[in-house]
Formats: structure tokens, sequence, C-alpha cells
């Protein structure tokens, strides 16, 4: 039997973070850890604590197809609200002017509006008296949860509740200097803040029921990253945070055949392929490549791979779990596996239309 655990990344005090979209364009940074990046932070974690055979046995089975777990991607919660990305099957609604405007700017909904668009209900409501936007229209949730957003924000009305932001991204000015010439150059990265009482959740899929020992490790590894820092600019204090378990219950569908929508990048293996993105099947792809720099190794470019974004649906084959892992090493690479993780951590969806956004 499938089971959950939901944990928090609590920021810690003036904590940052960067999480890069593309490239060398660091200007830029996420609302959200992408789960191939969550599982290279544990990964790399992991190596530093116990060296390179503790990671040998750590991925192994998710390299050979067996994953004790499945890991979504750290999304931002606001108070003890979790965010989940925007599901890309059809939203119902009945067609008026600017509704087009409302759904392009959407990306995360709360799980209230999450289940009812998988079940294909009616939104029209939740479009207006019942529900209620964040972040400038980024974020939809329903008016019945209201109550659960940090204390300051419950008492609103929906217009000032749509200015509040979950989290704020700016481009923060560093300064390079030349070790020969000592000559300075500005340049800027991306820091990601979250708003107080938000931050960012995970959660963590068990498909054969919750293993203790595998839970006891995966907890271990958490703890240590949020004092090391998960993201990019790790050396100047970024990424840090406090891991707290929580009792949140998603409510969410489990898959039972047929269609599934991840809440993880989802890589599909060659065997899943074409089916998996044929018939309903409705997606975004990423490309994901990046830098890789490991001790004694020059910097290189990683190979890159496509995933499927979250909040796709795709056609389920066979039994799952779906996805797998990709050793994204580059070409004349003489040193251990670079994996990145493609694993569906995936919810269910019932048999229905398909965005065509």
């Amino acid at each position: 039997m499938t089971e959950w655990t939901i944990y928090r990344f609590k920021p810690k005090p003036g904590a940052g973070f960067h999480f890069g979209l593309r490239g060398l364009e660091q200007e830029d940074s996420a609302a959200h850890c992408p789960s191939d990046t969550l599982f290279a932070a544990l990964v790399a974690t992991l190596g530093d604590l116990e060296g390179t055979a503790s990671v040998d046995r750590f991925t192994a089975p998710f390299e050979g197809g067996t994953p004790p777990f499945l890991l979504t991607s750290a999304f931002p919660i606001a108070g003890s609200l979790p965010l989940l990305p925007r599901p890309f099957t059809q939203i119902n609604l009945t067609p008026v002017p600017g509704q087009r405007k409302l759904l392009k700017r959407l990306s995360y909904v709360s799980p209230a509006i999450f289940r009812r668009i998988l079940d294909g209900e009616l939104m029209d409501d939740y479009a207006g008296e019942k529900g209620a936007f964040l972040q400038g229209g980024t974020v939809w949730i329903a008016v019945g949860e209201t109550e659960r957003l940090p204390e300051k924000w419950r008492a609103l009305d929906k217009a000032r509740l749509r200015e509040q932001k979950v989290w704020d991204s700016t481009p923060v000015d560093r300064v390079a200097v030349d070790r020969a010439s000592s000559a300075s150059s500005i340049y800027r990265i991306g820091r990601t803040t979250y708003a107080p009482g938000c931050g960012l959740w995970a959660g963590v899929q068990w498909p054969q029921g919750i293993d203790a020992v595998a839970q006891a490790q995966l907890e271990t590894l958490l703890t240590y990253l949020g004092d090391q820092g998960l993201g990019g600019e790790r050396s100047v204090g970024y990424g840090q945070f406090e891991l707290k378990t929580t009792g949140l219950d998603l409510g969410l569908p489990a898959v039972d055949g047929g269609r599934a929508l991840t809440l993880s990048r989802y890589l599909p293996r060659r065997e899943e392929l074409p089916d998996a993105l044929q018939g309903e099947a409705a997606y975004r792809l990423a490309p994901v490549a990046g830098w890789l720099g490991a001790p004694g190794h020059a910097a290189r470019r990683r190979r890159q791979v496509r995933f499927l974004v979250e909040g796709a649906v795709f056609e389920t084959v066979g039994a799952g779990p779906w996805g797998r892992l990709a050793d994204v090493r580059p070409a004349g690479w003489d040193g251990f596996p670079i994996w990145r993780y493609g694993y569906a951590c995936s919810v269910g969806v019932p048999a229905r239309g398909v965005s065509d956004a």
C-alpha cells in the first residue's frame, strides 16, 4: 500500500535560495526546487558524509528500477497550505472574456482546487466567490483554505490577498575580481525568498509502505542538507533550511491504471515510450543540462536530458514505478556515474479531457 510522508523546509532566518531556470542566465531563480535537483543534493550529501560506497548502495535500487521511495519536487507552502503544480488536465470553466489570461498566469493551485480540477468539476464558482488568488494570480486557492494561510493574511479581502507574495525572486548584485589584474566586474544572481510563515514542502511516496531504515537515512540527509544548503550559491549562505516533519494529508487519489499526473520531473524509460505520451497525455518538456563540478575534475557540461515537467499527465505503462535514473556523465568522463533523477511521483487522474493550452 502506497504511503506518504510530507516534509516542510522552513527557511533559516535571512536565507535565500537560488533555483536556476536556464543555462548561464543566473539572474532568474525559480519558486520551487525540481525533484532531480533535490535527489542530486541528497546523493552529494551522502557522498560527503560516507563516501562513494554508500552512494552506490543508496542509488542501486533506483538504478535497478525498484526505488524504495519516490520524491516530489519541493513546492512552495503558504502557512500550512501546500501548493501543487497546475495540472495539465483541462480546467472545466464556462468560457468568458479574460479567462485565457487567468489560466496563462496560473502556476500553482491549492489541494482543494487541484482535486476539483482532476475530478472535472465545473470551476466557475471557484474562479469567483468560492475562490481566491495569491501572488498576482499565480496561485489559486479555495476561500475555505484561507484559514491555513499565514495569520496576517487571513482577514484580508480578496483584492489585498491577491497582492500577497508567497515568494519573491529578485536579482542580487555580485562582484567578481580578476586575480591577475584585480579588475572588478558586476554580475547578478537570482535570489528567491519566502514570506514569513511560508517556505517549501516536499512529499515522499513509499510504494511498498514506509521503510523505517530508508526513512531514517533520508531524514538524516535532509537535515544535513538543510545546514549545507539546497540549490545554487551555497558558498554565500543560500539554501539553508530547517527540516520539519508534518502531519499534512494531501488527500490525492492513488494511481489505478489509465492516466497519472506527476508531482516530480519524469523521464520515461525506453520501454514506456511512445505509449506514455500518447492517448490523453498532456505535458511540457524541460531540457536540463548544466555544469558538473567534482573534486579532482575540471568543470564539464553534463549531458542534456528532457523531462516532463511537474503537473504533466501521462498514460501509465505497466504497474510502475514509472521513470528512471539517467546517467548524464559527459563523453570522456572517467569518473563515477552522474545520476539525474527522473522517477514520476504520481497521483491518479480520472478519465476525461486534457488541456488545450
